[in-house]
C-alpha cells in the first residue's frame, strides 16, 4: 500500500520540483495533489511556500509559474529533464529523468536511493555512441526492453554522454518522484541554491 501524506501538511524537496514543472501549465491544486499523491493540505502549505518565493501565481485557471519561477526552472533543466512517462515496468507506472553532465556514481547506489523513496525499482542507464545501454557492461537496453528504449530514445533531452534514471512504483505520484530523488541525489552540489530553500 503507498504511503500518503494527507494527515500533516508537508512536502519534500521532491514534491516541489515536480510541482514547479507541472506549473508550465496552469494547474489547479487538486489535480496536483492527485498527481503527486500527497494531501491537499500539503499541496496548500507548498503551494503557499511557491508563492511567498516569488515563484507562482494564482489565477482562475489554477497556478503557474511567475518569470522568476520560469527562470529557476530552467536552471533545473540544466541539471535534468522533466520526468517522462515511460512504459510500464512490471506493470507498475515509470518514469524516466535525463541527468546532464553525471558526476561518478554506483548505480546500485543510486537503485537504492530510489528505493528508500518509495521505488519498487530503479534502473540506471548512458547513452553510448547514440545507444541507452547498461554502464556496468554497455549492453544495449533495446535487446532486453524494446518499448522502453523507444520511449527513452523520445526524450527531446537525450544527447551523448546522459545518464538516464527510470524508476516504477505503485503509483505514478512516487515513481516520478523517486526519479527526480536519484537525479537531487547526483546534482545536489551545482543545483541553484534557491531550489535547496524551497523544502528548507
Amino acid at each position: 500500500m503507498s504511503w500518503k501524506r494527507g494527515a500533516y501538511p508537508e512536502f519534500t524537496l521532491e514534491d516541489a520540483v515536480a510541482t514547479l514543472f507541472l506549473l508550465g501549465e496552469p494547474t489547479g491544486r487538486k489535480t496536483i495533489s492527485e498527481l503527486l499523491n500527497i494531501g491537499e493540505g500539503s499541496v496548500r502549505t507548498l503551494l503557499r511556500r511557491l508563492t511567498n518565493l516569488g515563484l507562482i501565481r494564482s489565477a482562475q485557471r489554477g497556478h503557474s509559474l511567475t518569470e522568476k519561477g520560469v527562470s529557476l526552472v530552467r536552471g533545473i533543466t540544466e541539471n535534468f529533464s522533466e520526468a517522462r512517462e515511460v512504459h510500464r515496468i512490471d506493470s507498475y507506472p515509470a518514469y524516466a529523468v535525463v541527468v546532464r553532465n553525471p558526476p561518478e556514481f554506483k548505480s546500485i547506489e543510486l537503485r537504492d536511493e530510489a528505493i528508500r523513496y518509495f521505488a519498487k525499482g530503479a534502473m540506471i542507464l548512458v547513452v553510448d555512441e547514440g545507444e541507452v545501454v547498461f554502464p556496468e557492461d554497455k549492453r544495449p537496453l533495446r535487446e532486453t526492453m524494446p518499448a522502453l528504449d523507444e520511449d527513452i530514445k523520445r526524450m527531446p533531452e537525450l544527447n551523448e554522454g546522459c545518464l538516464v534514471v527510470v524508476t516504477w512504483a505503485e503509483n505514478p505520484g512516487d515513481a516520478m518522484k523517486s526519479a527526480y530523488h536519484v537525479a537531487l541525489a547526483l546534482k545536489a552540489e551545482v543545483l541553484p541554491g534557491e531550489i535547496k530553500s524551497i523544502a528548507g
